[in-house]
């Protein structure tokens, strides 16, 4: 072949070459194991085609923007290699592979200046993809992805003459790259066009299981995601030792069915450099993970690359939205390692889970782990349908479990545990019953869930802007706090609140309420010890309790402290995944400049504090770079104190979240002052709670921006009087700001 001619890409065609020279760039921040792996990688997947690597060469640059791929020395290297396999195997049976993904110009030059054909990364990997796409949508979505990637290399074909067809300019007719890329853009609009006829299908699939308990199994491929897969649902899926064996998505039960049921989804493996066309084509594959209540992120644990390969999994789900999904790490393949290795990898790794897949302890005790995730999301809900809505009956009998059943003249009384979700669209499919608007009402409520209960005071305590509340006393004369949500949408809050209490009951110093019931007209549990910090009458307004807030005694410092500290130790993936909600410290900016923006024209803020707040926003030293939960609405009124101001008790934790570590000592700055923080955080480091330099000043501004929020609230939920207050805040944060922010 003379130098500088042109050919056609043959490595899609039926003719595969039988051996590759392998080419590698190596830059400086690139390790030698790094490219050692990445060239390992490639030759799998080569192998995989029947393609044997002939021979290695590793090109060393000086910087990653090097404009050329070979230098002059190591192309006549490269060259004196082809010479040797084409003699060996022939002129049409030899072709270079890159490990990189190359621009059409670089890879044109280089073919050029070999005389061979030449294929990078992305090639090799679009066309195993193609090779082992068995479902119709798969084959759709990876050949969109192959003319995709193929439509800026296309190059004049000779055989084809030098102009054919009409039209072009001056009526010499398009010429052949022209043709070509036009049938290339038609074929991919027809693939568009079914692919979404097809992801039509999927999403009503998709949506029968929405409220399902899904978990997704990602990671890298032939990481051992569908030996996983057959071992805990019993299915047959397809097993085999080498890459991307499975390009469809499976769902399938967990095995022994569970009340309810636990569907589990077999994705496609990722890999070092993916293709940005398949990871835009694979949209089955990242609706399933986005979807997914839980990930399960498969790694060998034989394979020293596992690391860097978790890494690229979950930097590639990043990139599509299902970061905020709570995930696990399972290590397969460990009877592949010795003792020393898995008492090491439980070491780097303590939450990740050890596991074989052909080890039936392992799988019991993984699909264990999997029903017990799920369980603790879970909230207990009481239902009366009627006998006549046999479908709604038979939906909530296969979705939840169910804890009791009776029968009443009404129909049948469910006691069932489910998910939030499920439990809200069961209750939004039967009639709505009247609020409860008297005091007999809400003990009658309770009554149906077991609790005989006599009242204290004969009407409701109306202080909480979110419940209204009743006094009473048990049989034994246990005193209990009983509540009822004062508009609909507080039920939903208040299961993101029964997830937290549950998780932070054993990690804290104090007490937090221990809900006995929980539904959704009807809230109760036995009366903490303490008294508040602050009480609220309707008439005279707040009064202190105990304690004075410019003189806080040392008992409730180390308290408040030691619970802060203890609170924020618990891992912010554990916390999401017992189902709280979950903000990044980007996320929470965002929301405060938009909320900032909405409450602007009720608020009416000077334009010296709505600078200062923008200032705040847009000063990344102050902000942390680490998330930790909070309780997010610690004042006052919150913390029951014993006699000598400890704290023993902290209620309402609607707005607990995993976020800005400062939004409690925000708060704590608002109610005590800037004195007060300084003490209180020498306490809580001393505790062991994490800080950073300017946390303080941090906590300062967030305070001076509290009114924001609270004015989002209250524009929210129609709170005039809220509304009022923040303004209130507002003006009195403005008149004591420092001269400096006036």
């Amino acid at each position: 072949m003379s130098k500088g001619s042109k050919r056609s890409i043959s490595f899609h065609a039926s003719h595969s070459p039988a051996c590759a020279i392998l080419l590698a760039r190596q830059h400086p921040e690139r390790s030698d194991t790094q490219v050692q792996v990445s060239l390992d990688e490639l030759q799998n997947l080569l192998a995989g085609l029947g393609i044997r690597v002939a021979h290695t060469v590793v090109q060393r640059r000086a910087a990653a923007a090097s404009s050329t791929v070979l230098g002059e020395g190591k192309q006549a290297e490269v060259a004196a290699l082809l010479a040797e396999a084409r003699r060996e195997h022939g002129e049409e049976s030899v072709l270079v592979v890159v490990d990189e993904a190359l621009s059409p110009g670089k890879l044109r030059t280089l073919e050029n200046a070999l005389e061979v054909e030449v294929i990078d990364r992305t090639g090799v990997i679009l066309r195993v993809f193609e090779q082992r796409a068995r479902t119709q949508v798969a084959q759709l979505e990876v050949e969109m992805a192959r003319l995709t990637y193929e439509a800026p290399r296309v190059r004049e074909d000779a055989s084809l003459g030098d102009r054919e067809g009409g039209g072009g300019r001056g009526g010499r007719g398009h010429s052949n790259v022209e043709l070509k890329k036009q049938r290339i853009r038609e074929r991919v609009a027809s693939l568009r066009r079914a692919l979404d006829e097809q992801r039509a299908v999927e999403e009503k699939q998709r949506a029968r299981r929405r409220d399902a308990l899904r978990v997704a199994l990602v990671g890298y491929t032939n990481a051992g995601k569908s030996s996983l897969m057959r071992a805990l649902t019993g299915s047959d899926v397809l097993v085999e030792d080498k890459l991307f064996a499975t390009l469809g998505t499976t769902v399938r039960a967990l095995s022994p069915e569970t009340a309810p049921r636990i569907l589990l989804s077999d994705t496609v493996g990722f890999i070092r450099d993916l293709p940005h066309e398949l990871v835009a084509s694979f949209h089955s594959t990242l609706e399933e993970a986005r979807d997914a209540g839980l990930l399960l992120f498969v790694a060998d644990a034989s394979d020293p690359a596992f690391r860097d390969q978790l890494r690229v999994t979950r930097e590639t789900l990043d990139a599509v939205g299902a970061s905020g999904v709570p995930s696990r790490v399972l290590l397969t393949k460990i009877d592949r390692v010795d003792a020393s290795t898995r008492a090491a990898l439980a070491a780097e790794l303590p939450d990740a889970v050890q596991v074989c897949a052909h080890d039936p302890d392992d799988i019991r005790g993984l699909r264990d782990a999997l029903v017990a995730f799920f369980a603790q999301r879970m909230t207990e809900e009481t239902f009366v349908v009627p006998f006549g809505d046999g479908r709604l009956l038979g939906e909530i009998r296969a979705e939840a479990r169910v804890v009791t059943e009776t029968y009443t003249d009404e129909g049948v009384v469910l006691s069932v545990r489910a998910l939030p979700e499920a439990i809200g669209r069961w209750k939004r499919a039967l009639p709505e019953g009247p609020p409860i608007e008297a005091v007999a009402d809400l003990v009658e409520a309770a009554r149906r869930h077991g609790l005989q209960l006599t009242t204290v005071a004969g009407d409701f305590d109306r202080t909480g802007l979110d419940f209204l509340v009743v006094h009473a006393r048990d049989e034994e004369g246990v005193p209990w706090i009983v509540r009822t949500p004062r508009r609909p949408e507080v039920f939903a809050s208040s299961c993101v609140e029964a997830r937290a209490l549950r998780l932070v009951r054993p990690r804290l110093p104090v007490a937090v309420p221990d809900w006995r019931v929980h539904a959704r007209e009807v809230i109760a549990y036995p009366r903490l010890d303490g008294t508040p910090a602050i009480t609220v009458d309707p008439s005279s307004g707040y009064s202190w309790n105990i304690i004075a807030p410019g003189a806080l005694p040392e008992a409730f410092l180390d308290s408040f402290a030691d619970t802060l500290a203890a609170l924020q130790a618990i891992p912010p993936e554990e916390a999401a995944d017992a189902g709280v909600p979950t903000k990044t410290i980007a996320e929470a900016r965002q929301a405060l400049a938009k909320a900032m923006e909405a409450t602007r024209g009720v608020l009416a803020p000077s334009e010296v504090m709505w600078t200062r707040w923008h200032r705040w926003l847009e000063d990344d030293a102050l902000w942390p770079q680490h998330l930790a939960l909070v309780h997010g609405d610690l004042h006052p009124g919150h913390l029951l104190l014993g006699a000598d101001g400890r704290m023993q008790g902290v209620l309402d934790w609607t707005e607990a979240q995993v976020t800005d570590p400062s939004l409690d000592f925000a708060m704590f700055a608002g109610c005590f002052g800037r004195e007060a923080l300084d003490a209180l955080l020498t306490r809580f480091e001393r505790a062991g709670g994490k800080t950073w330099p300017r946390l303080a000043e941090h906590a300062a501004e967030r305070w001076a921006a509290f009114p924001v929020l609270g004015a989002e609230w209250a524009l929210r939920t129609n709170n005039t009087a809220v509304l009022e207050f923040t303004r209130a805040q507002l003006a009195a944060t403005e008149a004591t700001a420092a001269p400096t922010q006036r």
